[in-house]
C-alpha cells in the first residue's frame, strides 16, 4: 500500500484521465489567435461586445493552458487561489462555476458535455465534479475555463452613493508580475547591512503593492497606473453599478516579455535575457491579455476574465497581419502607457524597426 509521501497530489472533483482525449477534435480547434486576438492600437478601458466574440474562448492554445494549469494548482495552489471570507464570497463563486460550465455547454457542444455533476471535456480528457461534495469551485472554474477569473463583489458604504467593488476572490493561475496575495518569503537580513535591509524591505513593500486581493479598481491601480485613477476609476465603478448580467464587455492590453513563462507571480519572477534587438528576436514574446468584463444576476458580482496569449515574437513577424497591427499598436502607444514599457521599449523599437516599411 502506498505511503502518504508516496500519494500522487489530487485536487478533489478533479479527474484528468476521465475519457481519453479526442484528437479529432483537437484537430479542429482555431489557431488564428494573433489575427483575431491581436494587439489594439487604441487600448480603452471597457469596448462593446462584439457579434463574434465569446465569453470563453476555446481554440488550439486550450488544451496546453489547461494541462499547465492543473501543473499550477496542483504545485502552488496557495499562490493562485485565494478569497476573503464570506458565505457571500463562496455563493458567488458557485454562481460563477455555474455560469462557466453553462457557457462551455452552450457556445461549445461539440468539445464539452455533461454527464450527472460531471462536467467533460473531450479536449483534455478532464471532468470536473460540479456536485455540492464536488471540485472547490475556484479549482473547478481554473480548469474549465483557460481564462483567469476574478470576482470582483459590490460594498455599499454609508457614505458612498454607489457601490464600490472589491476583489474578493479569484483563480490567477497565469499573473503578469502581480499577485493575489503576497508571499514574500524572504529571510530578513542583518539591520547592521543597511544597504542589504532596504534593499529586502523594498522588494518586501514591492510585493505588498503587486498584491490585490480585498482592494477595489482603483487601489489597485494607485501607484501604478496613474492615468487609471485620474481619468477612469469613478467612471468604471459607476460603470459596474449600471452594468446589466448579459451585457458583457472587453478589453484587450499587449506587452513585450523574454519569457515564454505563464505563470508570473509577482514573489517568483525571475529575470529574462537582457532587452536588446536581438534578444528580443530571439528570446522574446507579444503577451496578450483579452479581458472580459460580465455581471452575474444573483450576486451582482462583476467577473473579471483574462485570456492570456503568448506569441514567439519572431513567429508573430512573420504573419502580416499580426505583424502590422503591433506596428500600429506601438506608433499609437500612449505616453503614459509607453511609461510602463520605458526600460524595455527603446530596445523593442530598434526591434521593431527592421520590419516597419515606408
Amino acid at each position: 500500500m502506498q505511503s502518504a509521501v508516496e500519494q500522487p497530489m489530487r485536487l478533489h472533483g478533479i479527474f484528468p484521465d476521465h475519457v481519453a482525449p479526442d484528437a479529432a477534435l483537437i484537430a479542429t480547434l482555431a489557431d488564428d489567435q494573433m489575427v483575431r486576438y491581436r494587439a489594439v492600437p487604441d487600448t480603452v478601458m471597457i469596448n462593446r461586445w462584439q457579434d463574434d466574440l465569446r465569453w470563453l474562448a476555446v481554440d488550439s492554445s486550450y488544451p496546453g493552458q489547461i494541462a499547465r494549469r492543473r501543473a499550477i494548482l496542483l504545485d502552488k495552489r496557495d499562490k493562485v487561489v485565494d478569497r476573503l471570507p464570506g458565505s457571500e464570497v463562496r455563493a458567488a463563486e458557485r454562481e460563477l462555476r455555474d455560469a462557466v460550465a453553462a457557457s462551455l455547454l452552450a457556445d461549445w457542444p461539440r468539445y464539452f458535455r455533461r454527464d450527472g455533476d460531471r462536467l467533460v471535456s473531450l479536449l483534455t480528457g478532464f471532468a470536473v465534479d460540479l456536485g455540492e461534495e464536488g471540485a472547490d469551485p475556484l479549482h473547478a472554474i481554473a480548469l474549465m475555463a483557460s481564462e483567469d477569473m476574478l470576482l470582483l463583489m459590490p460594498e455599499q458604504g454609508a457614505a458612498d452613493p454607489a457601490p464600490r467593488y472589491v476583489l474578493k476572490s479569484g483563480a490567477l493561475l497565469f499573473p503578469n508580475d502581480w499577485s493575489l496575495r503576497s508571499h514574500f518569503a524572504q529571510a530578513e537580513p542583518d539591520r547592521s547591512d543597511a544597504a542589504t535591509w532596504n534593499a529586502w524591505d523594498e522588494r518586501r513593500r514591492a510585493s505588498l503593492r503587486a498584491a490585490r486581493l480585498g482592494r477595489t479598481p482603483r487601489e489597485i491601480h494607485e501607484g501604478h497606473v496613474a492615468h487609471y485613477v485620474t481619468h477612469f476609476a469613478d467612471r468604471v465603478d459607476r460603470y459596474f453599478a449600471r452594468m446589466a448580467p448579459g451585457s458583457p464587455s472587453w478589453r484587450r492590453n499587449w506587452g513585450m516579455r523574454m519569457t515564454g513563462e505563464l505563470c508570473l507571480h509577482f514573489d517568483e519572477s525571475t529575470p529574462g535575457p537582457e532587452a536588446s534587438a536581438a534578444n528580443w528576436e530571439a528570446f522574446g514574446y507579444l503577451r496578450s491579455e483579452h479581458e472580459t468584463f460580465v455581471k452575474l444576476p444573483e450576486s451582482g458580482a462583476v467577473a473579471f476574465g483574462i485570456k492570456t496569449f503568448l506569441w514567439k515574437l519572431d513567429a508573430l513577424v512573420k504573419n502580416p497581419v499580426a505583424l502590422q497591427a503591433l506596428l500600429e499598436a506601438d506608433a499609437r502607444l500612449a505616453p503614459q502607457m509607453a511609461a510602463y514599457r520605458a526600460a524595455q521599449l527603446p530596445s523593442f523599437r530598434q526591434f521593431l524597426a527592421r520590419y516597419r516599411t515606408g
